[in-house]
């Protein structure tokens, strides 16, 4: 399950110039680059569902392919995912794997404050979850749910509607924890209740202690019990950042509500490197130990909400291999730049392989 939540903006704030998907590279972002033969490899895919624009399946493995390809730091590929994708739900509404990939991949734009397809990930949702009771709902659908609120909160901010979305973004808090309380040994709901909670604690502008609190309750059993966590959230090779990623907000949690001990603890943990080794684990390890070097100055610091990467990195950071994470988004005094996190040699895979759809 991937945390894609962090919106770089209060939800509650007027609306934002969206952050360019295709940006120039920065001391604090920098794209990761096709290989000449990865390259033609979805540029066959995507001839093939241009020259069959009714081939539902040829159009899903263009998309499938770009949208994995995007989410391990090819951040340009995100439009092409988007419009086979979009293009394949338009002939098949019904297709399963479909519609909870797109609702999930339109993520990629709230995290650069792009709202524009909040509607459309809306309409996704509805198609795919139906009309079966919330709480009759299996874990998996339940994320998607949750996911589907998002895009509602989004899509109230977007048409002015304030008093709506705080109104959703409520409602949404009290259906995750009704979840949590349900199936209280569900790992994979505490990790959705509490990255909601830590992203509602950096864009909410009120009750966001409280709101941190919560977040740490939810992770503190996913770093107790992490291998009972579903394998795919932590498979080496599909997302072999997730543990970094989920602990590292867990530390930034504790140091916002100055328990220093533990966040002591989690950070020094995650300023050693565990196989594979990955450019996103050398990152968090660098700012880890920074975090410890300079506890004492960060600790209270609401400005750590919500947790890096809150940016388009959210939707970089467990999957990718030798992507560089944004540092765009981290609170660091002085700021940190990619240049300044040295790079060894990572685990020999750059991306996923393009593959075919099922």
């Amino acid at each position: 399950m991937r945390r894609v939540l962090g919106v770089v903006l209060p939800l509650l704030a007027c609306r934002p110039e969206p952050v360019p998907i295709e940006a120039p590279p920065t001391p604090y972002r920098r794209d990761l680059q096709l290989t000449e033969a990865q390259a033609r490899s979805l540029g066959a895919l995507a001839a093939e569902a241009d020259e069959h624009p009714a081939d539902v399946a040829a159009l899903k493995r263009s998309g499938m392919a770009h949208m994995r390809f995007a989410l391990s730091g090819v951040l340009p590929l995100r439009d092409r995912a988007e419009q086979d994708l979009e293009a394949a739900f338009a002939l098949d509404p019904t297709d399963k794997q479909l519609t909870r990939t797109l609702g999930r991949f339109y993520n990629l734009r709230a995290v650069g404050g792009d709202d524009t397809k909040a509607q459309m990930q809306e309409r996704v949702y509805a198609a795919h979850l139906g009309e079966v009771p919330i709480e009759q709902l299996p874990t998996s659908e339940f994320v998607a749910y949750s996911f589907s609120r998002l895009g509602a909160i989004l899509s109230d901010r977007n048409r002015g509607q304030l008093v709506g979305a705080l109104s959703k973004i409520k409602a949404l808090e009290v259906e995750l924890r009704a979840a949590t309380e349900r199936e209280p040994g569900d790992l994979e709901l505490k990790a959705l209740a509490g990255n909601f909670a830590f992203f509602f604690a950096g864009n909410v502008p009120f009750g966001r202690r409280d709101r941190v609190e919560a977040a740490v309750g939810y992770f503190e059993p996913l770093r107790a019990h992490w291998t009972e966590l579903r394998r795919g959230a932590r498979h080496p090779g599909e997302c072999p950042n997730t543990y970094e990623n989920f602990m590292f907000e867990l530390a930034e949690g504790y140091t916002v509500l100055e328990r220093l001990d533990e966040a002591r603890e989690v950070y020094g943990e995650l300023a050693e490197l565990r196989p594979p080794r990955t450019r996103a684990k050398e990152q968090v390890a660098f700012v880890s130990a920074e975090r410890l070097r300079n506890l004492d100055q960060y600790a209270g610091e609401m400005d750590l909400m919500p947790p890096w990467p809150s940016d388009v990195g959210n939707c970089v950071v467990c999957h990718s291999y030798d992507a560089d994470v944004p540092m765009t988004s981290l609170f660091a005094n002085p700021p940190i730049t990619l240049d300044d996190v040295p790079r060894g040699q990572v685990a020999p895979k750059s991306a996923p392989r393009p593959r075919p759809t099922q």
